[in-house]
């Protein structure tokens, strides 16, 4: 199932796409060649490939980047 553009995310985390940034970044897959981002905005989850960024769910973005959803050692 494909989803269009404009229904993916919200209005600001797609500008930031559209304008060369991103929204922030959580985490770094070297084995994928691929990065997590969130929306600080709307929430949502961002997957940038190499060459494209889509959204991805949150049960699939803790599988594939366990590390951004570790708790932060408080020490």
């Amino acid at each position: 199932m494909s989803t269009q553009w404009k229904e993916k995310g919200c209005e600001v985390c797609r500008a930031l796409w559209e304008s060369g940034e991103h929204p922030p970044e959580l985490a770094v897959s070297i084995v994928l060649h691929a990065r997590l981002h969130q929306c600080s905005s709307c929430g949502v989850f961002w997957e940038q490939l190499e060459r494209y960024a889509d959204v991805i769910c949150e049960q699939q973005a803790r599988a594939l980047y366990p590390q951004a959803f570790k708790p932060v050692d408080q020490g």
